[in-house]
């Protein structure tokens, strides 16, 4: 099995902090942001932000392949996924920002980094539509004193601190992606935060806008058609980070594993630790796959979705397992443990649900030219 470490030995000192800053994360959010002070965290942060617009960009972490940051992602997450979800950075947007963003545009959603590691965030999420891009209400309009946002969007990660973001928006008979700055903007956008039970990290966030006004440079790729710039952007977007998230259930699954292996167990239980452990490395080598497929240029739609699913329900299911196999009294004390097995299951809501990725999983992908790629 590939150790990121012998690329990266500074990830031990950093898993360090993430585990310091998880014990207090949810009830001193701004106490555990603080041990995050640290530049190649902040460089690893920022990973996917162009260098010419990534101050925070260190020689160690200055040209990290996909394979890599998935690694490190999945290491990292072995200490605590959800603390590591409160680092500022690159978000979803980023990717979304760079594939249909005029280098203008990308100057300006940028420039929030220019002076200290911003947080961004990418809305797609509504009440009562779910993250059914074809459906949703909020709606981008235009008259005679500009352009004009209006709806709410829910579940919408980091945005509570954000200074930059994206807002996918229904736009006559298509579908756009809006820059939107909440900074200075407290009336025409609420920022409401959201309980959680799991990855408290995250913040999720309600999205109220009534009447923002954004700039028609603010729109992304509008002189395009709106399917190129709309649903099949939103596609490519997601395609590149559901491993990511594949890789922060998989690491928080190693972590739980090696918690129950500090413990005196019964026979049947260690066997089902080795189980657990074989199904782990079989979809860590399934990621690394799945990265050099990227790196070839594949489109990988269907085994992404693959890849999410069983990775979140291998979280799940160990972590179902840990009230069961500890003591009583253990069980009770470990508070760290318990959060850990909250955030288990929390994975199942980030990008797209098992339902959607079993219909993604058995999508025979289309060939146009000499093209393969999956069916949107």
């Amino acid at each position: 099995m590939a150790d990121i470490t012998r690329y990266y030995p500074q990830l031990n000192e950093l898993q360090a902090l993430l585990t310091t800053a998880g014990k207090i994360s949810e009830y001193k959010p701004d106490q555990a942001l603080a041990c995050f002070d640290h530049p190649e965290l902040m460089s690893i942060a920022c990973i996917g932000i162009p260098s010419r617009f990534n101050p925070w960009e260190t020689a160690a972490f200055s040209d990290v392949d996909y394979s890599h940051h998935l690694q490190i992602i999945e290491y990292l997450s072995r200490a605590d996924a959800s603390a590591m979800m409160m680092l500022p950075g690159a978000s979803l947007s980023t990717r979304a920002i760079l594939t249909l963003g005029t280098e203008r545009q990308q100057a300006r959603f940028f420039a929030c980094f220019e002076h200290s590691p911003a947080w961004t965030f990418f809305a797609v999420t509504e009440p009562g539509f779910g993250s059914d891009a074809t459906a949703i209400a909020c709606e981008l309009t235009q008259n005679s004193q500009g352009w004009w946002l209006n709806g709410q969007k829910m579940l919408v990660g980091g945005a509570m601190r954000a200074s930059a973001g994206l807002v996918f928006a229904r736009y006559e008979q298509s579908h756009r992606l809006v820059m939107v700055f909440p900074e200075g903007k407290t009336g025409p956008l609420q920022r409401e935060l959201l309980d959680t039970f799991g990855l408290a990290g995250a913040a999720l966030t309600r999205l109220t806008m009534t009447n923002l006004s954004v700039k028609e440079d603010d729109i992304l790729g509008h002189e395009r058609r709106g399917l190129q710039q709309g649903l099949n952007a939103l596609s490519k977007v997601f395609e590149r980070h559901r491993p990511m998230v594949a890789a922060m259930a998989l690491g928080t699954t190693y972590g739980l594993l090696k918690a129950l292996e500090t413990r005196p167990l019964p026979a049947t239980a260690q066997h089902w630790i080795a189980c657990q452990w074989r199904k782990y490395h079989v979809l860590f080598q399934q990621m690394l796959a799945l990265a050099e497929g990227y790196r070839t240029g594949q489109q990988q739609y269907a085994s992404t979705s693959r890849l999410k699913l069983s990775a979140t329900r291998l979280a799940e299911e160990t972590a179902s397992h840990l009230p069961h196999w500890l003591a009583t009294e253990d069980w009770l004390e470990e508070t760290f443990l318990r959060k850990r097995y909250r955030d288990s299951f929390a994975f199942e809501y980030m990008e797209g649900t098992s339902n959607i990725h079993l219909l993604n999983s058995f999508r025979t992908p289309e060939i146009q030219g000499d093209q393969r790629h999956a069916v949107p």
